[in-house]
């Protein structure tokens, strides 16, 4: 039986390529803010020498003199202050994370038009960004709580409440049974979340539905396709391992060769300034431009893989169940003809229109915020749309036919 999870690799690469070549460099970057939110890019770096004003170090108090004291007084004033900074990091959190879940439909809507418009999607998709960090953050929240009540109540029948009182014996053999909680739920709560982003949400573009009505319509296909689904995320895991250590190899040769331009440069300067006064200002200047450009490259660097592993799941999501297909035209194009030619993306085997759901390119209507959504190619040649949007659109060009 041959399986669509094994067969749309090859597919899922010419799309890419098709997508991404020839290169251009605004839609490489409009696609790097994407990735900022969903690409899962961070840096840290613990344990990095610090100190640029010297030996800090009070040292040990002489004989006969009291120690220093660095206990801060708790006044009113600490406490509004530490409640405003919680506050403002709860924010940040939640904004965040409203635009992550947004973006996973500004992505999924740029691989379906082959077009990256960031304002206008973010615009059109916001709402259904916040029910996905809704339904995100309430199953995580749900499975954080059933772990910690399972814990907590072995914990009390052992020993009583409350686990101030817990027992040496009693705390080792919760921490032992919160191991093989904690990544139970991991793989069962990541799958889930998983599913939901890869193939919930272009269920919910496709059709314009909310996030449980999207698992409803999507739970006959999982159901009914339970082999495709189960390959899929065996090959989807080995994807991501090798993702991941090309992501990583690719990484590293980006911040060997960022580094030697700031050691040509840095280093000079240093060597006469020193690391004190505007030596130091100096060298605090070249670390966070060096982090800033390697942040940057880092989500360039994602771009592609993370294009590859999105047409992948849309892809065997089609496959599986035509109705639900969100990206016929390339579907049809790379089958075709390998995706060099767009004016064959009508043959093959793939059905050339969306039809059904009001937000799909190719049936006229209206998005549920009111916006007009008409055919994929009047929204590519729209002027109007265009100056609208303040020149956030990359548009593609569809003359493909002198690539080699």
């Amino acid at each position: 039986m041959s399986l669509a999870a094994l067969n749309d690799i090859d597919d899922a690469i010419e799309a890419t390529k098709r997508f991404l070549t020839p290169f251009d460099r605004v839609r490489w970057f409009r696609l790097a803010v994407v990735m900022f939110f969903v690409g899962g890019v961070g840096f840290s770096f613990p344990g990095f020498p610090g100190g640029f004003g010297g030996d800090t170090d009070p040292g040990e108090p002489m004989p006969g003199e009291p120690g220093p004291d660095i206990t801060p007084e708790v006044t009113t004033e600490l406490l509004v202050l530490l409640a405003g900074i919680v506050l403002v990091g709860i924010l940040v959190f939640l904004l965040y994370s409203v635009a992550g879940a947004t973006m996973e439909f500004v992505f999924v809507a740029s691989l379906r038009d082959e077009e990256v418009r960031l304002r206008r999607y973010f615009k059109r998709y916001w709402r259904r960004g916040a029910r996905l960090f809704a339904f995100r953050f309430l199953v995580w929240t749900l499975s954080a709580g059933a772990a910690a009540g399972v814990l907590l109540g072995v914990g009390t029948g052992m020993s009583g409440w409350p686990p101030t009182g817990w027992s040496d014996g009693t705390i080792l053999a919760v921490i032992l049974l919160a191991i093989p909680i904690f990544l139970f739920l991991a793989v069962v709560v990541g799958t889930l979340l998983g599913f939901t982003t890869m193939f919930v949400v272009p269920v919910m573009l496709r059709e314009d539905r909310g996030v449980i009505g999207g698992w409803r319509r999507f739970w006959s296909t999982l159901v009914g396709n339970l082999v495709e689904f189960l390959a899929y995320l065996f090959v989807s895991f080995l994807l991501s391992i090798a993702v991941g250590m090309a992501v990583s190899f690719l990484l590293v040769l980006v911040a060997v060769a960022f580094a030697v331009p700031f050691l040509v440069v840095g280093a000079p300067l240093l060597f006469v300034l020193g690391l004190s006064g505007a030596g130091g200002l100096v060298a605090l200047v070249l670390v966070f431009a060096y982090l800033l450009l390697l942040f940057v490259a880092s989500l360039l660097v994602l771009v592609p893989f993370q294009t590859f592993l999105r047409y992948y799941a849309l892809l065997v999501l089609g496959d599986v169940d035509g109705d639900l297909d969100v990206i016929p035209d390339t579907r049809a194009a790379v089958r075709a003809d390998g995706g060099d030619d767009r004016d064959g993306a009508t043959g093959g085997g793939a059905p050339t229109g969306n039809g059904g759901g009001p937000d799909d390119p190719g049936v006229g209507g209206t998005d549920t915020d009111g916006t007009p959504t008409g055919g994929t190619d009047a929204s590519r040649t729209d002027a109007s749309v265009d100056e609208a949007d303040g020149g956030w659109n990359v548009d593609r060009d569809d003359d493909r036919d002198g690539r080699s």
